[in-house]
């Protein structure tokens, strides 16, 4: 997708994913999800790419993320 965030953090996820942040909690603990890039003072980020590749290989739809 075009235009999307190079990093993404929980509203990123919740957005991309379609998802409640209960939901996307569940998922950062289970096996395969992406490792965060970094740990900053407002929470975890990840590689937009990496969390795209598995979204797409779990065959689920990837959204795109509305401007901020």
């Amino acid at each position: 997708m075009e235009n999307q965030p190079a990093v993404v953090a929980m509203a990123e996820l919740i957005d991309m994913l379609g998802l409640s942040k209960a939901r996307i909690v569940q998922l950062i603990a289970s096996p395969g999800f992406p490792q965060p890039l970094a740990v900053i003072k407002a929470g975890k980020i990840w590689s937009y790419a990496d969390v795209q590749t598995w979204a797409e290989n779990g065959g689920r739809t990837v959204l795109p993320i509305p401007p901020r």
